[in-house]
């Protein structure tokens, strides 16, 4: 299992098998058809984040 914790935004993203589930002050879950895929779209955000310079030191 991965996540990503924004504190700023009280958001957490895991990723767990073929689901990222994202808890904030909602859940919700978004079931993908593999592993696989689900991995990809994790690393994306994990990517995108990492750009933004509202999360960069």
């Amino acid at each position: 299992m991965k996540y990503l914790m924004i504190k700023r935004l009280d958001l957490m993203i895991e990723l767990q098998d073929s689901t990222i589930n994202i808890v904030g002050t909602e859940h919700f879950g978004l079931e993908f058809q593999n592993e696989i895929l689900a991995g990809v779209w994790f690393q994306t955000l994990l990517d995108l984040v990492e750009t933004l310079p509202e999360f960069t030191i």
